[in-house]
């Protein structure tokens, strides 16, 4: 190979590299950009809620407005596990919880499901990963016909 063919291999090297490298570098900014925007979000609803807490209102109370007995929580990240918390000390009885994750990797209750599963018998379904509401929405509406709400819902109805 001469000169010539030396010279135009690393050319195509480098264009190539800096295409494929370009692209790969985008793809980790996008996903960046989007555990932030997921971060600030759950951020906000943590807020949200503090401030709803403070104002003296009681989570429970939603559900009691509606008759709601017998909820399960989609979700059970930190937002799903502080829900869970919260009405573990009411009178309102948590069934399920549905999460992607394999259900025995973390279930001290023996109430996670995961999202395969039917969804058992309830009055109302909480969706607590926010940024991911309209997809779940959409996954559990071919689940069930109860209600399925955000759990923003709790606390934006007044206190």
């Amino acid at each position: 190979m001469g000169k010539k063919g030396a010279v135009l291999t690393g050319v195509i090297s480098f264009v190539a590299g800096f295409f494929f490298g370009g692209k790969a570098l985008v793809r980790m900014i996008n996903s960046d950009k989007m555990r932030a925007e997921r971060n600030l979000s759950n951020m906000m609803l943590l807020n949200d809620w503090m401030e709803f807490q403070y104002a003296g209102g009681r989570i429970e109370r939603y559900f009691h407005e509606r008759g709601y007995k017998k909820i399960m929580i989609y979700g059970n990240g930190y937002v799903g596990q502080r829900l869970f918390q919260a009405l573990k000390q009411t009178d309102v009885d948590v069934v399920a919880v549905m999460d992607r994750m394999n259900p025995s990797d973390f279930d001290a209750e023996g109430i996670l499901i995961g999202t395969d599963s039917e969804i058992p018998d309830v009055d109302c379904v909480v969706i607590t990963p926010v940024f991911y509401f309209d997809e779940i929405y959409q996954a559990l509406r071919g689940k069930t016909e109860q209600p399925i709400i955000s759990i923003e819902e709790l606390w934006q109805t007044g206190t």
